[in-house]
């Protein structure tokens, strides 16, 4: 069995994923059927690289191994190129051409963001999982496939698989061994391993000079959420790499964003304070902590004009009062909201607008007025008639 050394750092988390794999490959062998495997973990996890590392450390290490990701590939070209098709299944099939089942035969195909996948394609993967076996579009046989499947998903495939966007029995077809990558957030002193590692590696693909961290720059790189996870570490680390001239690298020239509890100088005012939500609050709640504190900020911009803040937010009046309502703000003590009309125009009045003196001029125009009779052909002839009857 190949080394897991690609699975870089020693956080209890990682260790407990690195452990399960070597479980599940020391109880497989090249003639025996493999299980299926799920992985699950944020968006720049290191899923991509622990289904490879898994493949070659693996009985089907010298097998191909293929790699698709359902959501970068078109639903009415996904079918096609999943399970093939034959020669005139459909417009322009001049050919036939073996899907990535087949050819993925006796090794592994890796499916990523399973999640995804659409509806009208689940039910087709669930039956070439349970028959091992797949038909190509346009054609009247099956054809037996012997593929290592190892899926991944950035979203809880059973959250899915309750809102029926994800059939349940498809999930738990895949996910026999369900492998969770924790976020780089909570693998502690990893964070540091991996930017070495990265920097190192950036630093030997371009041919610079080494360079390493100053103390600062490790306390900003524990002390960081890192939303992008892996790979944003490696993209950080390359940009210094190529930026930065100086073999030390500080905590200025990583351009971090500093946490919020973190910050050298905070407001002084109780209902900011109340706003500043702890880490690791939900998006949603995330979301709602930066509109209270915009709103906030207009308001005592405008001493409480509901009008005024309104306009400066870009909302209107009912949906200002009812983000007011939600998060509970009411004006201060010795400032007294005004009282505002029904009418969408408001009446408050700038102080510094100065009425200006109307000026009327008189212009001379000239009108043309046309004037047109219509008649019936009766009334024509009758015309006629009465200009003939009045001749010499």
């Amino acid at each position: 069995m190949a080394s897991l050394a690609g699975l870089i750092g020693e956080s209890p988390r990682l260790v407990a994923v690195r452990t399960q794999v070597e479980q599940l490959l020391c109880r497989q062998s090249k003639t025996r059927r493999l299980p299926p495997v799920l992985i699950v973990g944020e968006t720049g996890t290191g899923k991509g690289l622990l289904a490879r590392t898994i493949h070659d450390a693996g009985p089907r290490a010298a097998g191909a191994f293929v790699a698709i990701n359902c959501a970068a590939i078109p639903e009415t070209l996904l079918e096609a190129e999943l399970f093939g098709f034959e020669q005139g299944a459909f417009t322009d099939a001049r050919h036939a051409k073996a899907g990535l089942f087949q050819t993925a035969h006796r090794g592994t195909l890796f499916l990523d963001e399973i999640g995804l996948l659409p509806e009208s394609l689940q039910a087709k993967l669930l039956t070439v999982l349970e028959d091992r076996a797949v038909r190509r579009l346009g054609s009247t046989r099956t054809e037996p496939v012997d593929v290592w499947i190892i899926t991944a998903s950035s979203e809880d495939l059973r959250a899915g698989a309750r809102r029926r966007g994800f059939r349940e029995e498809l999930y738990h077809r895949l996910a026999v061994v369900t492998l969770r990558l924790p976020p780089l957030r909570e693998r502690g002193q990893d964070i540091l391993t991996l930017a070495e590692h990265f920097l190192a590696r950036t630093c030997t693909e371009y041919g610079l000079a080494p360079k390493t961290l100053a103390e600062d720059a490790r306390a900003a790189l524990v002390a960081y959420r890192w939303p992008g996870n892996v790979r944003e570490v490696a993209n950080v680390m390359e940009r210094v790499a190529l930026l930065v001239d100086r073999p030390l690298v500080t905590a200025d020239k990583l351009e971090l964003a500093i946490p919020r509890n973190q910050r050298a100088s905070r407001p002084a005012d109780h209902e900011t304070t109340l706003c500043d939500a702890p880490i690791g609050t939900s998006l949603g709640q995330t979301v709602e902590e930066v509109e209270r504190r915009h709103i906030l900020e207009a308001l005592r911009e405008t001493r409480w004009n509901i009008s005024r803040a309104a306009n400066r937010l870009g909302v209107t009046r009912n949906i200002l009062r009812y983000r007011l309502q939600k998060y509970g703000l009411r004006s201060p003590a010795g400032t007294a909201e005004p009282t505002t009309p029904a009418e969408p125009m408001s009446l408050t009045v700038d102080s510094t607008t100065a009425l200006k003196p109307v000026t009327v001029q008189w212009e001379h125009r000239h009108v043309a007025l046309l004037r047109a009779d219509l008649v019936t052909m009766a009334g024509i002839g009758r015309a006629a008639h009465a200009l003939r009857g009045t001749g010499p």
